[in-house]
């Protein structure tokens, strides 16, 4: 316990050394010889404290992404790898961040998405698709791979239960080029909203007032294909 006491504390200084580097106007900083990168603290939590591929824990990694709120504001944020997998023809992963800001500080609650993703024949990160998304449930349906943090239901009304059946199962089979080409719920176009087996009847307007969470779980994508895409597979 102590141990991994230890490694907490050290994450959470390291962090404060990164956000540290961001100017006042949140824009990421460029690294100096004083500063930390993303990239060494990647680096030192997996050659320490039991982490990384000789470790009895996974990898992990910090990531970057770009948080949006309700008014469409961007903020440049950070998002934690805290479980990778790889699989035969897939990586799992486990990646928590913060979705909905506009709570009081008591219940700025993170999430955790469980998503898989392939590794396409060509190498091509473009051709990676999302083999398998969740909030609860792995693929396996034995394991809480995923969490919801944001609220449910939201001041609207819309249930978490909404979002898995009509938008996060919209997601699965999608490659990375389609979703890179997203930057929010509008971008989706309705007809491919509702393709697919009891999909005609669902519509965006399901989640107006409630597009944060929505949002935000596509930024969270952007960022998970870019860390996916630096794995040794694509190199080789």
């Amino acid at each position: 316990m102590k141990r991994k006491h230890y490694v907490l504390l050290v994450l959470v200084l390291l962090m404060l050394f990164v956000v540290s580097g961001c100017s006042n106007n949140q824009s990421p900083a460029s690294t100096t010889e004083s500063e930390i990168s993303i990239e060494q603290v990647n680096d030192f939590l997996n050659i320490s404290g039991g982490l990384g591929p000789n470790g009895i824990g996974n990898v992990v990694a910090v990531i970057p992404h770009a948080h949006i709120d309700g008014p469409k504001n961007e903020t440049p944020f950070y998002a934690f790898v805290n479980f990778k997998y790889r699989a035969r023809d897939y990586i799992k992963y486990q990646v928590s961040y913060l979705s909905c800001t506009c709570r009081e500080a008591s219940v700025n609650m993170w999430q955790t998405m469980y998503v898989e993703l392939t590794l396409p024949e060509s190498k091509n990160p473009e051709d990676v698709k999302i083999r398998f998304l969740s909030f609860d449930k792995d693929s396996t349906g034995h394991y809480n791979g995923g969490h919801w943090g944001d609220s449910d239901p939201m001041p609207l009304g819309q249930t978490y239960e909404l979002y898995k059946t009509e938008y996060i199962s919209f997601f699965p089979k999608k490659d990375a080029k389609y979703i890179k080409s997203l930057s929010t719920i509008d971008d989706i176009a309705i007809e491919e909203y509702q393709t697919g087996d009891g999909r005609e009847n669902f519509t965006l307007d399901a989640l107006s007032g409630a597009s944060v969470s929505a949002n935000n779980i596509i930024r969270i994508l952007h960022s998970v294909l870019d860390y996916h895409a630096t794995d040794e597979y694509f190199n080789n």
